[in-house]
Protein backbone atom coordinates (compact mmCIF):
# COMPACT_ATOMS: atom_id res chain seq x y z
CA UNK A 1 0.00 0.00 0.00
CA UNK A 2 3.21 2.75 0.60
CA UNK A 3 4.34 1.96 -2.37
CA UNK A 4 1.15 2.66 -4.36
CA UNK A 5 0.58 5.61 -2.37
CA UNK A 6 4.61 6.68 -2.72
CA UNK A 7 4.12 6.22 -6.98
CA UNK A 8 0.82 8.11 -6.71
CA UNK A 9 2.73 11.07 -4.86
CA UNK A 10 5.70 11.01 -7.51
CA UNK A 11 3.36 11.24 -10.41
CA UNK A 12 1.52 13.50 -8.77
CA UNK A 13 4.24 15.58 -7.92
CA UNK A 14 5.69 15.16 -11.77
CA UNK A 15 2.73 16.40 -13.19
CA UNK A 16 2.20 19.58 -11.17
CA UNK A 17 6.25 20.04 -11.98
CA UNK A 18 5.47 19.53 -15.76
CA UNK A 19 2.12 21.67 -15.36
CA UNK A 20 3.91 24.67 -13.96
CA UNK A 21 7.81 24.00 -16.74
CA UNK A 22 8.37 26.96 -18.90
CA UNK A 23 9.96 27.30 -22.20
CA UNK A 24 13.48 25.56 -22.07
CA UNK A 25 16.35 27.81 -23.06
CA UNK A 26 17.23 26.01 -26.12
CA UNK A 27 13.30 26.40 -27.49
CA UNK A 28 13.23 30.02 -26.92
CA UNK A 29 16.01 30.36 -28.93
CA UNK A 30 14.77 29.02 -31.41
CA UNK A 31 11.11 30.82 -31.93
CA UNK A 32 11.11 34.18 -33.70
CA UNK A 33 10.21 37.14 -31.93
CA UNK A 34 6.75 37.20 -33.96
CA UNK A 35 6.01 33.97 -33.10
CA UNK A 36 7.16 34.81 -29.36
CA UNK A 37 4.34 37.77 -29.44
CA UNK A 38 1.84 35.56 -30.78
CA UNK A 39 2.68 32.55 -28.40
CA UNK A 40 3.18 34.79 -25.58
CA UNK A 41 0.12 37.29 -26.28
CA UNK A 42 -3.13 37.59 -24.27
CA UNK A 43 -1.53 36.45 -21.11
CA UNK A 44 -1.41 38.45 -17.48
CA UNK A 45 1.74 40.87 -17.22
CA UNK A 46 3.71 41.53 -13.98
CA UNK A 47 6.43 43.58 -12.62
CA UNK A 48 8.87 40.84 -10.42
CA UNK A 49 11.90 43.35 -9.61
CA UNK A 50 13.77 44.16 -12.77
CA UNK A 51 12.07 42.17 -14.92
CA UNK A 52 8.50 41.46 -16.59
CA UNK A 53 7.03 38.46 -16.31
CA UNK A 54 3.80 36.73 -18.25
CA UNK A 55 2.00 34.13 -17.54
CA UNK A 56 4.81 33.20 -14.63
CA UNK A 57 7.64 33.15 -17.66
CA UNK A 58 10.40 36.33 -17.34
CA UNK A 59 10.50 38.07 -20.84
CA UNK A 60 13.93 39.04 -22.34
CA UNK A 61 14.57 42.39 -22.91
CA UNK A 62 13.49 41.81 -27.05
CA UNK A 63 10.62 39.91 -25.93
CA UNK A 64 9.55 43.09 -23.88
CA UNK A 65 9.78 45.19 -27.00
CA UNK A 66 8.04 42.69 -29.22
CA UNK A 67 4.86 42.81 -27.01
CA UNK A 68 4.74 46.36 -26.10
CA UNK A 69 5.97 48.44 -29.04
CA UNK A 70 8.79 51.04 -28.86
CA UNK A 71 7.67 53.42 -27.09
CA UNK A 72 6.62 51.67 -24.31
CA UNK A 73 9.83 49.95 -24.31
CA UNK A 74 11.85 53.40 -24.10
CA UNK A 75 10.18 53.59 -20.86
CA UNK A 76 10.81 50.16 -19.52
CA UNK A 77 14.10 50.52 -20.12
CA UNK A 78 14.11 53.70 -18.31
CA UNK A 79 12.16 51.81 -16.02
CA UNK A 80 14.98 49.88 -15.24
CA UNK A 81 18.16 52.33 -14.77
CA UNK A 82 15.68 53.81 -12.35
CA UNK A 83 15.69 51.21 -10.32
CA UNK A 84 19.07 49.98 -10.66
CA UNK A 85 19.90 53.84 -9.53
CA UNK A 86 17.79 52.99 -6.51
CA UNK A 87 19.63 49.86 -5.79
CA UNK A 88 22.96 51.96 -5.84
CA UNK A 89 22.01 54.46 -3.50
CA UNK A 90 20.38 51.58 -1.10
CA UNK A 91 23.98 49.89 -1.34
CA UNK A 92 25.65 53.30 -0.85
CA UNK A 93 23.37 54.01 2.07
CA UNK A 94 23.88 50.84 3.86
CA UNK A 95 27.29 51.38 3.73
CA UNK A 96 27.17 55.04 4.86
CA UNK A 97 25.06 54.14 7.71
CA UNK A 98 27.93 50.82 8.75
CA UNK A 99 30.57 54.00 8.49
CA UNK A 100 28.96 55.97 10.61
CA UNK A 101 28.17 53.79 13.08
CA UNK A 102 31.74 51.95 12.92
CA UNK A 103 33.77 55.50 13.28
CA UNK A 104 31.40 56.69 15.47
CA UNK A 105 32.21 53.55 17.82
CA UNK A 106 35.47 54.18 17.59
CA UNK A 107 35.97 57.65 18.67
CA UNK A 108 33.60 57.34 21.57
CA UNK A 109 35.53 54.71 22.70
CA UNK A 110 38.85 56.18 22.03
CA UNK A 111 37.27 59.41 23.34
CA UNK A 112 38.57 61.41 20.29
CA UNK A 113 36.60 63.96 18.81
CA UNK A 114 38.46 64.11 15.48
CA UNK A 115 37.47 60.59 14.62
CA UNK A 116 33.48 61.37 16.09
CA UNK A 117 33.76 64.86 13.90
CA UNK A 118 34.95 63.05 10.52
CA UNK A 119 31.83 60.01 11.43
CA UNK A 120 29.38 63.16 10.60
CA UNK A 121 30.50 62.86 6.84
CA UNK A 122 29.48 59.20 6.30
CA UNK A 123 26.20 60.06 8.13
CA UNK A 124 25.41 63.24 5.84
CA UNK A 125 25.68 60.66 2.60
CA UNK A 126 23.39 58.32 4.32
CA UNK A 127 21.00 60.67 4.83
CA UNK A 128 21.52 62.36 1.16
CA UNK A 129 21.28 59.11 -0.42
CA UNK A 130 17.95 57.41 1.58
CA UNK A 131 15.52 60.16 -0.34
CA UNK A 132 17.03 59.42 -3.40
CA UNK A 133 16.81 55.61 -3.49
CA UNK A 134 13.05 55.92 -2.45
CA UNK A 135 12.60 58.34 -5.18
CA UNK A 136 14.58 56.17 -7.84
CA UNK A 137 13.13 52.84 -6.99
CA UNK A 138 9.66 54.04 -6.30
CA UNK A 139 9.36 55.76 -9.46
CA UNK A 140 10.96 53.04 -11.45
CA UNK A 141 8.60 50.73 -9.84
CA UNK A 142 5.94 52.70 -10.82
CA UNK A 143 7.18 53.59 -14.34
CA UNK A 144 7.87 49.06 -14.78
CA UNK A 145 4.24 48.07 -13.12
CA UNK A 146 2.55 50.99 -15.85
CA UNK A 147 4.29 49.02 -18.37
CA UNK A 148 2.78 45.59 -17.29
CA UNK A 149 -0.75 47.47 -16.77
CA UNK A 150 -0.92 49.20 -20.13
CA UNK A 151 0.11 45.77 -22.26
CA UNK A 152 -2.45 44.12 -19.75
CA UNK A 153 -4.95 47.07 -20.55
CA UNK A 154 -4.55 46.96 -24.47
CA UNK A 155 -4.14 42.78 -24.06
CA UNK A 156 -7.21 41.54 -22.21
CA UNK A 157 -8.33 37.85 -22.43
CA UNK A 158 -11.88 36.91 -22.59
CA UNK A 159 -11.71 33.98 -20.89
CA UNK A 160 -8.96 31.90 -19.14
CA UNK A 161 -8.91 28.52 -17.88
CA UNK A 162 -6.44 26.73 -15.70
CA UNK A 163 -5.57 23.36 -14.30
CA UNK A 164 -3.37 22.55 -11.54
CA UNK A 165 -2.94 19.10 -9.47
CA UNK A 166 -1.90 19.37 -6.31
CA UNK A 167 -0.98 17.12 -3.21
CA UNK A 168 -1.99 19.23 0.28
CA UNK A 169 -1.66 18.24 3.85
CA UNK A 170 -4.16 18.26 6.41
CA UNK A 171 -2.88 17.52 9.91
CA UNK A 172 -6.18 16.30 11.31
CA UNK A 173 -4.13 15.42 14.84
CA UNK A 174 -0.57 16.78 16.08
CA UNK A 175 0.79 12.99 15.65
CA UNK A 176 -0.96 12.33 11.91
CA UNK A 177 -0.03 13.75 9.00
CA UNK A 178 -2.72 13.20 6.15
CA UNK A 179 -1.58 13.66 2.44
CA UNK A 180 -4.50 14.15 0.11
CA UNK A 181 -4.13 15.09 -3.64
CA UNK A 182 -6.61 17.48 -5.97
CA UNK A 183 -7.26 19.14 -8.71
CA UNK A 184 -8.11 23.03 -9.26
CA UNK A 185 -9.76 24.17 -11.73
CA UNK A 186 -10.02 27.92 -12.04
CA UNK A 187 -12.33 29.69 -14.78
CA UNK A 188 -11.60 33.92 -15.11
CA UNK A 189 -13.55 35.94 -16.86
Amino acid sequence: MRKLFLSFVLVMTSIVMFAQSNFSETEAEKVSSTEIASTLGGGLMVRDGLNLKLDGRILSDSEVRDLVGEANYETYLDAKKQIKKGKTYQGIFIGSTFATVALLAVGAASRNLTILYIGYIPAIVADVSLPLMCIFKGIGKGRMSWVADDYNEHNKTQVSFSFSPSIMRANAQPDQANLGAGMTFSLNF
